[in-house]
């Protein structure tokens, strides 16, 4: 009996396509993908330490403080504490969100942040203790099913988030380090999808009672993630899921308002387990702790401060922005030129370049709030700071996933007192695939997040470990080196 008909008395042919994917393809990496997905769990493991200090980050400690287990548990990270290995996947998952610094993934209908997965993988690794390149093949997998399912699936119509698919990724990366089979992997599939849809008002851009944008915005991956990993584990010990969690009546589709015939061709096409892994290597990184819209403005930025030198000879800043970058950090957001906190400064597109030409760099302390309140910087802001759309740099109606390719692009312009202009180019940001980041660059950009924690020696075990991963006899080495102990402050400080 061949994989494509094992399920074929289900009723659910994406359930079972999937399923059959999952359990069967192939996991050998060549060269290329085993770097890339090294790459996205080290570029993951950098955002999350980075961000131990956010005040979500100590929301979501204190939560797992209340469910202690010993060894056998999984690390909460950046502490020496324990915890259930779903409670350890929502916990560790908040950090990877916390900043908008991790990755961004753009298929052909839908978008959105596919490591943050790795919370959930790595927590199953470490609670089956299962290799570093076991680690690194899940991975790749789960980035493939994500791709799929960013490519057949789209999440606007209905009003549902990105983190609906991604789960389903997750669930596939999960099961192939659970070694669940094909008929698991479906009752998980199901246990997923179904009980958890996520709306996107998440992304409403609506200020709470504090003028806030909402916290749950760094919890939604993490849970989603989590729901997975359950979903798996419960899937591992016998607990069937609905029988046609995709297509049936009130099914996946329905409540996506897509259509068995926009999405099961694609899923056929791009899951064909004779296909090798590949698209691990087609995800956005990210250099500076914003969304991916803003990348490139940053680096145009930062070209044109370097040609103007003192920043006090600057007379105006103009940002030309092409349209998904402009309607996103400009004209959906409440008084973009008057950011009063974290989240409505680094959602603020004239904030960040305002940042970067001020301080001739971008990172996380860049939008604390007593900084984004400085009198002589909002005045800057205020009086300086122009932001115009620019169609040519890329349009709405041409689609997302053709901007994204193109580099989200944003150019600037700089105007001295005395008259002079000088100019930063718009183009793909470090970090993006047609500008990747080097060995080098992913080594810089662990080393800046994790050395304030950990210290040097520490940090530098941390990446010695993750650039061999692959060849760790357990993930285990990997999570005794994100356990810090309470030298390191974690829970005594937090960032504004």
């Amino acid at each position: 009996m061949t994989p494509s008909t094992i399920f074929s008395d289900t009723g659910d042919e994406v359930g079972a396509l999937i399923a059959s994917y999952t359990a069967n393809v192939s996991d050998e990496l060549d060269r290329c993908i085993e770097r890339a997905a090294k790459a996205a769990l080290v570029d993951s493991i950098a955002v999350a330490m980075g961000a131990l200090t956010h005040p979500a980050a100590h929301a979501a400690r204190r939560h797992a403080y209340r469910f202690p287990v010993g060894t056998d548990g999984c690390l909460i990270w950046g502490t020496t504490k324990r915890t259930t290995p779903d409670i350890a996947a929502l916990t560790n998952g908040v950090l990877l969100r916390c900043y908008d610094y991790n990755d961004f993934f753009v298929g052909a209908r839908n978008s959105g942040h596919a490591s943050d997965m790795v919370s959930g993988v790595v927590a199953a690794a470490e609670w089956a203790d299962v290799s570093g390149a076991k680690l690194l093949s899940a991975l790749a997998i789960g980035y493939e099913v994500v791709g799929a399912v960013y490519d057949a699936f789209s999440t606007a119509p209905g009003g549902w988030d990105y983190t609906n698919l991604t789960a389903i990724g997750t669930t596939g990366a999960i099961a192939r380090v659970l070694g669940l089979d094909a008929q698991q992997t479906q009752e998980a599939l199901a246990m997923t999808v179904v009980p958890h849809y996520a709306s996107d008002e998440i992304e409403s851009g609506d200020l709470n009672s504090r003028g806030d944008l909402t916290m749950w915005k760094r919890f939604n991956g993490g849970d989603a993630v989590r729901n997975a990993l359950q979903a798996c584990l419960l899937a591992s010990v016998g607990v069937e899921g609905a029988v046609r969690p995709f297509v049936g009546k009130h099914g996946f589709i329905a409540k996506l308002a897509n259509t068995r015939e926009e999405t099961i061709p694609v899923l056929r096409e791009r899951l064909r387990v004779e296909r090798p892994l590949a698209r691990v290597a087609e995800t956005y990184m990210k250099r500076w702790p914003v969304g991916s819209l803003a990348q490139s403005a940053i680096q145009a930025a930062l070209q044109a401060r370097e040609k103007v030198g003192d920043v006090s000879r600057v007379k105006q800043v103009r940002v030309f922005a092409e349209e998904g970058a402009y309607d996103h950090l400009v004209r959906i957001r409440t008084d973009p030129w008057n950011p009063i906190s974290r989240e409505t400064a680094d959602h603020s597109l004239p904030y960040i370049v305002a940042a970067a030409v001020l301080d001739g760099h971008v990172r996380t302390d860049s939008f604390n709030p007593r900084r984004v309140l400085e009198p002589a910087r909002q005045r800057f802001l205020k009086d300086k700071v122009v932001v115009n759309c620019a169609p040519q740099l890329g349009t709405l109606a041409g689609g997302k996933l053709k901007r994204a390719q193109a580099g989200y692009l944003s150019r600037v312009e700089i105007e001295t007192t005395d008259g002079e202009i000088v100019h930063g180019a718009a183009a793909p940001s470090p970090g993006h695939p047609k500008n990747p980041f080097t060995d080098a660059d992913l080594a810089a950009k662990l080393t800046e997040n994790v050395e304030p924690f950990a210290g040097a020696a520490h940090t530098g075990k941390l990446v010695a470990l993750l650039f061999s991963i692959e060849q760790a006899r357990s993930v285990r080495a990997l999570t005794a080196l994100l356990a810090l102990d309470g030298a390191s402050g974690i829970d005594s400080a937090i960032a504004e």
